[in-house]
């Protein structure tokens, strides 16, 4: 789960950078799954006012404040009380205290990080789903739903996911590109390597495309180019449906290193860290960024000019398919679940607010605009005045088709398999240190030994 962690903290700097800049009942008795029991109900008398304890880590509590001012505003009986955490101690603090039995009712899920943590003391979704829309789950993203899901070791859903992050992605300097007369998106590796060739003929100085060397984000974009061959590739050769050595993996490993021996990605940038390479992107001295989703604030331009981001116009497009007969891919995940613990005394109530935030307009207004997760409801259009170029609006569009496309999940399989073998052995890929074929026999011996089981 270190990837997981990783985003997990990601995902929480991006929430609260974001806020700088956009201030505009039948319920069962156990949820059968131990943990503690369900709390009852109290009753509420006509034109008593109840309040609702919400813990959280995200998004951000100046953005999630307009949330709930709209909410209180729509529903003036119910008044919710925000505790905001941030993400490394709320991993420590939320199953403290529903373990404890502190009266809670709302809490965020970290959905791949922390769910198996907390759910023995949540109510399944089932519980309280009588006090939701009847069609709600046609309301939200399928493949959303579903990660969220499986995502429990007792293959229930627990929470309700807000959005879902996804990677990898390409952001683009639009004044660079423009420079180099480049007139679109890439789409294919191609057409990046020719991109690349023409900045560095314009603009020297200037990394054609920044990205983090990091051992982690780069087995991100080696399965974001193995999906192109088949889009749940990477889920496939984690249950054992198709072996680490097998052609589609060769074909994949082959991909992943012609990027880097054509010089399309500069073995050099393996150097950088994450924060190296979206310093770069941002001071204008990169004309791609390879990132995740949860970078797609940088489309904002009210964001780029309240965090001193210099570009003045960012577009984006998924990864440039790299094999033949590919098709873009992005890997994601479910996150910002939002779920209600068997200590709530307002069950009701609380599946009001999350109605509220995950299954109407209204509500995913007041937090969407982030553009940290893609929402989980379907049919959400961020409003051009957040996208204020087409560049951004295009960009932000492929993001979301691609990620609501569906492909393969990240984070359901958990095993050191990924850290302590496939992480360092693609950089030595990448630098051409081994070849793709004795790599992908490697990588199937060391699954074959044992010592990686699914946890």
């Amino acid at each position: 789960m270190r990837k997981e962690a990783q985003l997990g903290r990601l995902l929480g700097t991006a929430g609260a950078a974001v806020a700088l800049i956009l201030t505009a009942a039948a319920c069962g008795n156990s949820g059968g799954v131990g943990g503690s029991s369900n709390a009852a109900q109290a009753s509420v008398a006509a034109g008593q006012s109840v309040t609702l304890n919400y813990w959280t880590w995200f998004p951000a509590q100046t953005t999630l404040q307009k949330s709930i001012d709209a909410f209180e505003k729509a529903n003036p009986g119910i008044k919710i009380n925000l505790r905001e955490f941030t993400n490394t101690n709320y991993q420590t603090e939320l199953p403290l205290a529903l373990g404890g039995g502190q009266s809670l009712d709302i809490v965020g899920v970290q959905v791949s990080a922390m769910t198996n943590s907390v759910r023995k003391n949540l109510r399944p979704v089932s519980d309280w789903a009588s006090d939701l829309p009847s069609n709600w789950q046609s309301q939200i993203n399928s493949t959303m739903l579903d990660q969220t899901q499986k995502i429990a070791q007792d293959d229930t859903l627990y929470s309700i996911p807000m959005g879902s992050i996804g990677s990898a992605f390409v952001y683009s300097n639009q004044a660079l590109l423009a420079k180099a007369g480049i007139t679109a998106e890439p789409t294919t590796s191609a057409e990046l390597a020719a991109d690349v060739a023409k900045i560095k003929a314009t603009e020297p100085g200037v990394t054609p495309v920044a990205f983090s060397g990091e051992s982690w984000w780069q087995d991100e974009v080696f399965f974001t180019v193995a999906d192109q061959i088949d889009p749940k590739l990477s889920d496939e050769l984690y249950t054992g449906k198709v072996a680490w050595n097998s052609p589609q993996m060769v074909k994949a490993l082959t991909a992943y290193q012609n990027l880097f021996s054509s010089g399309t990605l500069g073995t050099g940038t393996l150097s950088l860290k994450e924060a190296d390479a979206d310093n770069a992107f941002n001071s204008g001295k990169a004309a791609f960024l390879l990132e995740g989703s949860w970078d797609s604030s940088v489309l904002s331009s009210a964001y780029r000019q309240a965090n001193g981001i210099s570009v003045a116009d960012v577009g984006a497009g998924y990864l440039p398919v790299s094999v033949a007969g590919g098709s873009p891919a992005a890997r994601t995940y479910a996150e910002g679940g939002l779920a209600i613990p068997k200590s709530s005394q307002h069950v009701a109530q609380a599946a009001k607010f999350i109605q509220f935030m995950t299954l109407s307009q209204q509500g995913e207004s007041t937090w969407a605009p982030d553009l940290v997760l893609v929402p989980s409801l379907n049919g959400y259009t961020v409003p051009s005045s957040v996208l204020t170029s087409p560049a951004a609006q295009s960009g932000y569009q492929t993001i979301a088709q691609t990620i609501d496309a569906g492909g393969s999940g990240r984070g359901e399989y958990s095993t050191t398999f990924t850290s302590d073998v496939l992480d360092n052995s693609l950089l030595q890929v990448a630098r051409s240190q081994i070849t793709p074929q004795a790599e992908a026999a490697k990588l199937q011996s060391a699954w074959a030994s044992g010592r990686y089981p699914l946890q």
